[in-house]
């Protein structure tokens, strides 16, 4: 049986994002960009921008936290692509 880790439905990817932020840890993630988009690096700033949470990779790739599917192998647990 495959498993995978996920967060809990209805839940966020933004304290695994701080996390990543504050250790200086290279993140690999999975994102809805008008279609699934991959994207690595670190993430050099957490901001917020009109009442959403977003981050930006030191590539200066910005990505809104709730199109996240997945970063460092821990998924939504709605997304079903792999």
């Amino acid at each position: 049986m495959d498993t995978r880790e996920t967060i809990p439905k209805g839940g966020t990817f933004y304290p695994l994002v701080m996390e990543l932020f504050e250790k200086k840890q290279p993140a690999a993630i999975l994102y809805d960009d008008n279609g699934v988009t991959r994207a690595n690096g670190l993430i050099e700033d957490v901001f917020d921008r009109d009442g959403k949470k977003w981050f930006r990779l030191e590539d200066q790739t910005e990505i809104r936290i709730d199109k996240l599917y997945a970063i460092n192998g821990t998924f939504s647990s709605d997304y079903s692509e792999c």
